[in-house]
C-alpha cells in the first residue's frame, strides 16, 4: 500500500493532463480514474480514491517515508516509473521498498502498482494479475535473449546477458541486489535449482533507447506450478549493449532456498 506522490507527474508527461490532476485531486476529476495497488486491489471512482489517498497520506507521515527516484522508462502512451520508498519498519528500523508504477493510457486500468509485501509484513502476498498477457508482446535485443535465458534454466545464457560489472537487484529491498559474473552466476544457479527456468508470460512492453520494461504474468518456477502473479522488470543497457542493470518488482515467493 504505498502511493508514490509524483505518480500524477508521470502522467502528466505523457500528456494526460486531465487524469493527472484528477490524481492530484479527485474531486476535480472530468475524467475515469482507476489504478491497482498490491494491498487494495482495484481502486476506482472519485471517493474511493480520494479516501485511499487520505490514508496514504497519513500512512507516509506515520512511516516518515522519504521518496528516492530511480528512473523512468517512456513509449508510446505508456510509460514506468521507479522509486524506492525509504521509512520506519514495524522495529523502528529504515527500510528501502523498490517500487514501480506502470502507465498505461489507452488501458481500462491506467495506474498499475507494483512492489513485494515482504519488506512491509514479513511474508509473500499472492496478488491476481492486473493485465492479461500478450502473445505478441516481445523484449528486444539483450532484454529478450535474457528472458529466454530465464525460462529456459540457462545459467551460463542469463549471465552472459549481463556485463562483467552488471547488478541484478530482487523485489524485496533495495539491497537485495547481486553484482558482477560470479555473483550472478551464484544467483541464478539457485534460482534454476527447482527444476528448471522461469517463463514469464509478457503482458506490456516499453523500451526507449537505454531501457526495456515489462510487466508479466509467472506461473510456474522450475518444476512447481504457482497461482498466476504479476510482475514487472527492468533492464538497464550499458554502453557495450549489455544489461548494466536489471530491477524486478513483484511478489512472488521462490520455491527454493
Amino acid at each position: 500500500m504505498v502511493w508514490i506522490p509524483q505518480i500524477p507527474d508521470l502522467v502528466g508527461r505523457l500528456g494526460a493532463t486531465e487524469l493527472a490532476d484528477a490524481l492530484r485531486d479527485p474531486a476535480t476529476a472530468t475524467v475515469p480514474v482507476a489504478l491497482d495497488d498490491p494491498e487494495a486491489g482495484r481502486i476506482s471512482g472519485v471517493a474511493v480514491l480520494a479516501a485511499w489517498l487520505a490514508v496514504q497520506d497519513t500512512w507516509r507521515a506515520e512511516r516518515k517515508a522519504e521518496i528516492e527516484e530511480v528512473a523512468t522508462t517512456f513509449g508510446e502512451g505508456r510509460a514506468v516509473g521507479e522509486w524506492v520508498v525509504h521509512l520506519e519498519g514495524a522495529e523502528g528500523e529504515r527500510v528501502g521498498l523498490p517500487v514501480a508504477v506502470a502507465v498505461d493510457l489507452a488501458s481500462a486500468l491506467p495506474v498499475r502498482i507494483h512492489h513485494s509485501r515482504l519488506p512491509l509484513l514479513g511474508r509473500h502476498a499472492v496478488r491476481r494479475p492486473m493485465v492479461p498477457p500478450d502473445p505478441s508482446a516481445r523484449a528486444s535485443g539483450v532484454a529478450g535473449a535474457y528472458l529466454a535465458a530465464l525460462g529456459a534454466g540457462d545459467t551460463a545464457a542469463a549471465v552472459a546477458a549481463f556485463a562483467p560489472d552488471g547488478t541484478f537487484r530482487g523485489p524485496s529491498a533495495d539491497t537485495d541486489r547481486c553484482t558482477g559474473t560470479e555473483e550472478l552466476t551464484g544467483l541464478h544457479d539457485t534460482l534454476f535449482s527447482a527444476g528448471g527456468g522461469i517463463p514469464l508470460s509478457l503482458c506490456t512492453v516499453i523500451e526507449d533507447d537505454e531501457s526495456s520494461a515489462f510487466e508479466y504474468v509467472v506461473d510456474r518456477w522450475g518444476g512447481a506450478e504457482l497461482p498466476p502473479q504479476p510482475g514487472l522488470a527492468v533492464c538497464v543497457r550499458g554502453a557495450d549493449g549489455l544489461i548494466a542493470s536489471a530491477r524486478v518488482y513483484d511478489d512472488v515467493e521462490a520455491p527454493v532456498e
